[in-house]
This record gives structure tokens, sequence and C-alpha cells, in this order.
């Protein structure tokens, strides 16, 4: 019986090559659109190496992409055919792909000798990592032959407006134009649009493409995926059925949300179809503009991702493509908090899945970024932008040059979530080392705080307090921990209720402040404003949530962002939040170590819900109403809090208690 076999690079570089083809797919209009970060490659020339001992006569069966090379015990195989047969015995193999075109890798399958993850491989360094693996089973299909899943959707409407016809496919995609019963030879072009306003606007809408037809051809298809609800079809041959070939990711979600409230039913499906249109080879953040991946927006999406879809190959690609390659020269994507954001991303990973194999894959990469911002401190022990750094925080009219308390407290998480990362993996010294400079930041957080007006002040510059107060470092600190419980009820009062604070315009930061929130118990609030922003969306159409929203922008300007009329993305990742939001509060669903998941809902104002959450080891599902609670617990064990008391619950358990936390019936 032949052995289980995968296709095998070197670590991270399958990801490399798919995240350079996939980024290298942005366009306005006509123009390819690169990115402005450093692009790593994959290697070119690589060596997979397994010692085997074999019982009996094995005949391997050999396929390599790239120019490939066998070695046995030290010495080239001359005359090979694709196959080599080895006598019962032990063997040092060795197989040199060379491939300057696309991913070297190689597939080896024989009776008792398969490519999986337990050989190494090595890019000449004298280095031997283990292989990169993947569900590459079939011989036929390499890494290289990554595709998604293509699905043809009709319009639902065709509209004829100013003499344009504008075909109406009903919701948000990302898809490939079909053109079918084409006649005659000459130029057709297509102006897509999230709106039915950008799709009319040809000079302004932001993509377009251009076929040519020749004489004879019935068919025409574009060549590269858009995003588009709507398409505006010109030019000068005639055709008879236009078609969307729908591009998507194969993943079904794993959970599931109803509750009293009709309308917040409908803004969880939306924030679901939001997620999942943004779930691609690697978490975009949006699918028509940049169509990028962003840490920030990255991290957002683990997130959402482990209270719906719990897909963890998208989150491991992201993350590898995202960091690159040693040595590190620069913030990811050029922005110093989206750094920050990689590590804790690596972190949550790990909480929610516990998977050790790929935290010891990447911990390397978490030491080296790291310890590439403990390089670039001031002479405080401070983040602080060098030239070319780009201090996001938020789309927002902000000072971020100096000591940004913001910052300061994403490097605190940082250290303290890589010393525990270090612990696990038995690097005492690294986690003693990064536990000590916390402190040493933990400490200095102390100056950026107001004593009269009870919050933290944006900067400091040469030890001066800005007159800044936002609410982004101030919300972070309830997030995370990092202020007494004195001071996170006086934040929560004096900046986050505080209409007079600079208020937050984006979806991405009202994830952060939506949560912190909740970690104060301001669960009404929070409901009302997933009503009323999300609902927002949804009043004026949308069929997935958008990069930013405000409610007071109507027409053509709801659309308009970065000085173009059309430059606002409608299915912005960013724009899911409430998937997390419901899951991690409302359902209170969180891990707390040891495979054991915390248990601890919140009703608000609501009637009742119900919610799947799902996890490493198997669901969890929440019934709430005014009168009883039941969980039930299927491959995870919870602590289930309610009342102010707690129940301990076995996986394959199920729990119901009374509103109050009372008259336990547990089976």
């Amino acid at each position: 019986m032949t052995k289980q076999a995968t296709w095998i690079w070197y670590p991270g570089d399958f990801e490399l090559a798919l995240f350079n083809k996939t980024m290298m797919k942005r366009y306005e209009r006509d123009v390819p659109v690169a990115p402005f970060w450093r692009m790593d490659s994959y290697y070119q020339n690589v060596k997979f190496l397994k010692r085997v001992c074999l019982t009996q006569t094995n005949r391997l069966r050999i396929r390599a992409e790239g120019l490939l090379a066998v070695q046995v015990n030290g010495s080239y195989q001359y005359g090979f055919n694709g196959t080599l047969t080895l006598e019962a015995g032990e063997y040092d193999l060795c197989f040199s792909v060379y491939n300057d075109r696309e991913l070297p890798c190689l597939f080896v399958e024989g009776e008792e000798v398969a490519t999986d993850c337990s050989w190494t491989a090595t890019c000449n360094d004298h280095e031997d990592k283990a292989a990169g693996c993947g569900d590459f089973f079939d011989p036929e299909h390499s890494p290289n032959r990554f595709a998604l899943s293509i699905r043809p959707v009709e319009p639902v409407e065709i509209i004829e407006r100013d003499g344009k016809r504008i075909y109406d496919f009903g919701r948000e995609m990302m898809a490939y134009v079909r053109l079918t019963g084409v006649s005659g030879k000459g130029t057709v072009r297509i102006y897509y649009g999230e709106s039915l306003e950008e799709a009319l606007d040809e000079d302004a809408c932001e993509l377009s493409d251009t076929l040519e037809a020749a004489a004879g051809e019935a068919e025409l298809t574009t060549r590269i995926a858009k995003a588009f609800r709507y398409v505006n079809i010109g030019g000068e041959v005639a055709f008879t059925g236009v078609t969307a070939l729908f591009e998507y990711l194969p993943i079904e979600s794993k959970s599931a949300f109803a509750c009293s409230d009709e309308r917040l039913n409908r803004i969880y499906e939306v924030a679901l179809e939001t997620l999942h249109l943004n779930t691609r080879e690697f978490f975009l953040d949006g699918i028509k503009r940049d169509r990028w991946v962003w840490g920030g927006d990255a991290y957002q999406s683990y997130l959402m991702n482990f209270y719906s879809f719990f897909d963890l190959d998208t989150a491991k690609r992201t993350m590898l493509a995202l960091v690159g390659k040693e040595p590190y020269r620069t913030h990811i994507n050029h922005i110093m908090d989206y750094t920050f954001y990689w590590i804790m991303g690596v972190y949550e990973y790990y909480r929610y899945t516990g998977d050790a194999e790929f935290l010891r894959c990447i911990y390397d990469k978490v030491r080296g970024m790291l310890e590439f911002c403990i390089g670039r401190t001031n002479e405080n022990g401070l983040m602080e932008g060098y030239p070319r750094d780009w201090v996001f925080i938020d789309w927002a009219d902000i000072d971020n040059t100096g000591e940004v308390c913001f910052e300061q407290m994403l490097y605190l998480i940082s250290l303290r979530q890589s010393a525990e990362l270090a612990e696990l993996l038995g690097d005492g010294e690294n986690a003693a080392r990064w536990r000590k400079l916390a402190e040493g930041v933990d400490a200095q957080l102390e100056k950026f705080w107001d004593g009269e007006r009870s919050a933290y002040v944006h900067s400091c510059k040469d030890g001066v307090q800005s007159e800044k107060i936002t609410r982004y470092a101030n919300m972070f600190a309830l997030l995370y921990g990092l202020c007494s419980p004195e001071r996170k009820a006086v934040i929560t009062k004096n900046v986050l209720l505080n209409d007079g604070v600079q208020k937050i315009t984006t979806p991405y930061m009202r994830f952060y402040e939506l949560a912190a929130l909740c970690e104060s118990g301001e669960y009404d609030v929070v409901l009302q404003e997933m009503l009323d922003y999300w609902g927002g969306m949804l009043d004026k159409g949308a069929t997935s949530f958008w990069e930013v929203y405000n409610p007071d922008d109507c027409g053509a300007e709801m659309y308009a962002m970065y000085g173009r009329p059309f430059g606002k993305s409608l299915c912005h990742a960013w724009g899911a939040s409430p998937l997390y939001l419901l899951g991690r509060y409302f359902a209170g669903c969180r891990p707390i170590g040891d495979g054991t998941y915390e248990v601890a809902p919140q009703l608000s104002k609501l009637e009742w819900f119900r919610m799947t959450v799902p996890t490493a080891g198997g669901q969890i599902e929440i019934e709430m109403n005014r009168r009883t609670l039941h969980v039930r617990c299927e491959g995870v064990a919870c602590l289930v809090r309610a009342g102010g008391r707690s129940y301990r619950l076995e996986a394959g358990k199920e729990l119901t208690v009374d509103s109050v936390g009372s008259a336990q019936k547990e089976s």
C-alpha cells in the first residue's frame, strides 16, 4: 500500500509565491498598481532531505516543479526517469529542485516513503528546516496550481439608463465577466461599479476593462476577477449573454446566530458575507480598490474568523506572507502599528487554536520582528517613528510624531505576548528579557496619564504631554488590561462615552472601541451602535459593509474617498466587526487556556439569542432568553459564568441554568 504523500516546499515560500501573484492583481482602470512595501520572493534553489529506513523494496514515484536532481547516500542518480527503486535498508535522500519561474516543490510517494512535513528543506544556507506542506495530496495538482473556485451568476436585472445598459447582479462579488453570443469584431469596454452611480460614470469608476473581439470569436472573458455589483458594457460588438463568474474560497461558516431583533440578524448575515468575500488566497482589506493584505486589517480578520469560518489555512497563509524573510529592515506594510498587530495576530492564533506546530514554524519570525522593533527604540526605550515609517493608527486628523501613547501600548502588548510564546517553546532567555523590557515600557505609560482630565494623552514630545486626548490609547488601555480598575471606570466615562472627544468614523477602530465598551459593561451602548451604524449601511442598500460610513452622507458623496468620487470600498473586511462582537462579548466566548473556553453571555436589550461558536475542539452552542441560559459544549471544556456564579462544564456536556445562575441542570 502506498503511503499518503503531499507536495512540500521550503517553509513559507508557497505563501510568498502566492502572495506576490495576488498582490499584483490590483488595477486602477488599466494601470497595474504594485504594493509600496518590500516584496520578498521564494528561494529558487531548494534541497529536500530525508533519512529513511526501509523494511522492504520501495518503488518511489517522484514529481517536481522545476529542474530535479536526485541523490541517494550522496550519489547522483543518473538516467533518472521519474521513478526510483530502493531495496530494504537505510538511505539518505536528497532531492534538489531549481525553479526560477514558480515555486520549487516536490512530491514523492512509495510504500514506506512519502513527502510530508517530516522532511527537511534547505536553501543551501547550512540550515535545515521542517518542510512546508499543506493539503496538496494530488500529484497532478501542485501548489503552483492553487486556484479559487468559480460559480456562474446571472444578472438579476438589466437597467436602461442614459442610453447605457447596466447589468445588476444583485450583490457585491469578485468575479470575471463573460460575454457569450459575441458577433462582429472590435472593442468591448466594461465599467464596473459597487454602486449604480459608479458603473454609470465611465470616466471616474475605479475599475474598467477593455476586450478585443476577433472575427468569429463567440465568447469573451475578462482576465482578472474584479469587484462589482453592477457592470456597464459598451463597445463595437454585439452579444447575447452576460454572466459573472464569481470567484471565491470554498469555505463554510462554522457559526450561526439568530436573535429577537431581525435587524441584528441581517447585520450578522451581511457581516459574514463581507468577511467571506475578503477571505481569498489571504485575508484582503477590501476586494475593489486595494485588494492587498494589510497587517492591521488582517489582525481583525483573524479574530472575526475565529467566530465564523474558523479557517486556519487562510490565517496561516496570511501571517507567513505578511512577515516575509529576514533580515527585517522595515515595518510590515511600512506601518509601525501593523508590525505589532502581526505579532499579536500570531499570539491570538495560538490562543484560539493551540497549534504548537505552527507556532514552532513561525516563532523565529516573531523573534526577528520583535528584535527589529527593539532595535528602533529611542533613548527612553520607547517606539518613535523613523523617517519613512508610517505611524498610522487610523484615518483621522491627528499628529503622530513623537512618542505616541498608542504605539507604546501596542509595543508593550507585543513584548508580553512574545514572552509568553517564548516560554511555551522553552526560550526562557528571551522570555525573561522581553518581560523586563515590558516592565520598563509599562512604567513609562504613566508619563502619558493626565490626572486632571483622567485620561491618557495622545503623545509626548521632549517629555512634554500633548494637549490632545484621543480614544485610541484609552480604549486599548481598557481592552488589554493596561490600567487599573479605577482608571478603567473614569476612562469609560471621560473618553469613550464623551462626545467631546474626537469621534471614530471607521469600522476599523470601532472594532476596538466597541470591544472596550463591552469590557466596561456597556453592552446596551454597543448593541445600539451596531443597530445604528451597521444598520445604517443596510438602510443605504449595502449588501456588504463599507470601509467608512458617515450617516450624514447622501447620494454620490457616500462613495467618495481619497479625493476620488468612488474611492471608498463598499466591501471591506474590517466592516465585519459584529461577527467578533457578538461571539466574543454577547455570546461571551473566549479561550482561557488549557483547551478551555469561558462562556459568559450577555443578553442586553435582546429578548433572546442563539449562537454557535466554533473552536479547535468543536462547537459551543449558547441559547439565552430572559429566563434561562443553555450551553452545550462539543469537544471543548467550558467555564460557564451566569448570575455571579461559575460552572465547570466538561466536553460533550450541556448545562441549563436560570437567568440569575441558579437551578442548575447538567447532562
